[in-house]
């Protein structure tokens, strides 16, 4: 019986055959899976090949050698440092617990001596899944707005829009579920999320910043051997930590590193970051900026919550003027929510 036969006595009984689909789509779920074991694997592989070679260079004071004798796996340790989400989920909980907001923004463009400034205090409720931020003081002062309100600075915009989020949103503290990416929009709104990256995620890659964006990914094969790496205990806020610090060999403190220094402070038993202080810097044609972060975490019935957070940076956008900005948010009487 040949094909074309077969397929007219089929219609013609009133049935007809579906073609089979070809072999390969019957075998891509197969093939997909096995993909995506590969892809882990070498993930894996990148990833322990980066630990091994920060292991064998990595200073350690004498606390941490004489806890390598009682168990301490620097190897271990070293691999929580690269894959860390306790500092991003901090942040995160800032939209998902209620607690108070008092903060204080202080900006101006380089070539003007006055400061605008934007002092606020509020209280973030939570009704079931919705919470919301409720402001009751807002003092402003300066030239901080364009005629139409819109803020004049954009690090001023960023500050607003990351830490004062607007009417009811959905609480969720779900790293993965809302993981910073960078925008795809306008320029100024890929700076805006560029600022946010800095800010949460320093240490990896920005590959949408032209020329440096590869230069924060700070365990990478390329970036790791221009830095000095230290593994010490400290304490921090009560908590008795680990210390990783990171900081360019005096030799590539220039344009081949943006992360200039980097000091976390990790709980000796949760692995919580309790504390983050760093400075990146970049001086170029297309992007120029010097920031200093530091973060203050603190943990209240059991959720890691931010206490304190202090920016000071002078960045440098085209086409805008530049800016010199200081803000510190202070966080405080936080009630979690089980």
């Amino acid at each position: 019986m040949n094909a074309v036969g077969g397929f007219k006595r089929a219609r013609e009984n009133g049935r007809q055959s579906a073609p089979s689909p070809p072999r390969s789509l019957l075998r891509f779920p197969q093939l997909l899976r096995t993909s995506l074991t590969a892809l882990t694997f070498i993930s894996t592989l990148i990833v322990s090949a980066q630990v091994d070679r920060i292991a064998t260079e990595v200073e350690l004071d004498e606390v941490v050698i004489t806890a390598q004798k009682e168990g301490f796996n620097v190897e271990a340790f070293i691999k929580q440092v690269m894959e860390d989400t306790t500092f991003h989920k901090a942040f995160l909980n800032t939209r998902y617990h209620p607690h108070r907001l008092r903060s204080v923004l202080k900006v101006r463009a380089k070539d003007e001596k006055e400061t605008a400034t934007l002092y606020r205090t509020g209280l973030l409720h939570r009704d079931g899944a919705e919470v919301w931020l409720q402001l009751d003081t807002v003092h402003e002062t300066g030239k901080l707005r364009h005629r139409d309100s819109t803020f004049r600075y954009l690090t001023a915009e960023m500050y607003d829009e990351v830490f004062f989020p607007k009417g009811r949103i959905v609480a969720d503290n779900t790293v993965a579920s809302r993981k910073l990416e960078l925008q795809r929009g306008s320029r100024i709104e890929r700076y805006k999320s560029e600022l946010k990256k800095f800010m949460f995620d320093p240490g990896s890659e920005i590959g949408s910043v032209p020329f440096i964006g590869h230069k924060l990914a700070l365990f990478n094969e390329d970036m790791a051997p221009l830095y000095d790496f230290k593994i010490s205990a400290g304490e921090r806020n009560g908590h008795q930590c680990w210390v990783f610090s990171a900081a360019a060999k005096p030799e590539f403190r220039d344009g081949r590193t943006v992360i200039k220094t980097m000091d976390t402070w990790f709980d000796h038993v949760t692995n919580n970051v309790i504390a983050r202080q760093y400075r990146i810097a970049h001086s170029s044609v297309i992007l120029d900026f010097d920031i200093r972060i530091r973060v203050v975490n603190s943990i209240v019935d059991g959720a890691l919550v931010p206490t304190q957070v202090d920016y000071d940076g002078d960045w440098d956008i085209p086409m805008k003027k530049r800016e010199l900005v200081r803000f510190v948010l202070e966080y405080s009487g936080w009630r979690i929510i089980g």
